[in-house]
């Protein structure tokens, strides 16, 4: 161990120490983070495309969500109509879905927030 803490701290200033257990919930909330978050970028790409405007417009905020967190929990960030329970938005956006499989992951996501942020 003291030699790979020596090696990785020569490579990297954030170097940690995790149980096999922490590794398999950081790889589970790697897959969150990276995975599922592509696979919506995925979703919005073809969203934007349908209406022919280019997913770049969206890259900002991209970068700024991610900046977010870097200062706040990810509970403090989260914003949004399911957050603020914005019946009407939320009913305005299911109405646009062009694909039921959009729709699912949209109503699974808003629910998602809505249990955590507490319906009103």
């Amino acid at each position: 161990y003291p030699i790979l803490k020596s090696l990785a701290e020569a490579i990297s200033d954030n170097v940690q120490k995790v149980n096999p257990d922490q590794r398999k919930a950081l790889h589970l909330a790697a897959v969150f983070v990276n995975n599922f978050t592509n696979q919506l970028y995925r979703v919005a790409h073809e969203i934007t495309e349908s209406e022919g405007v280019e997913f770049d417009i969206l890259k900002p905020l991209i970068l700024e969500t991610a900046k977010k967190v870097q200062d706040l929990s990810p509970y403090m960030a989260q914003t949004g109509p399911a957050k603020r329970q914005d019946k009407k938005t939320l009913k305005k956006h299911l109405k646009q879905f062009e694909s039921e499989h959009h729709k699912d992951i949209y109503n699974l996501l808003t629910k998602s927030i809505q249990k955590t942020h507490g319906r009103k």
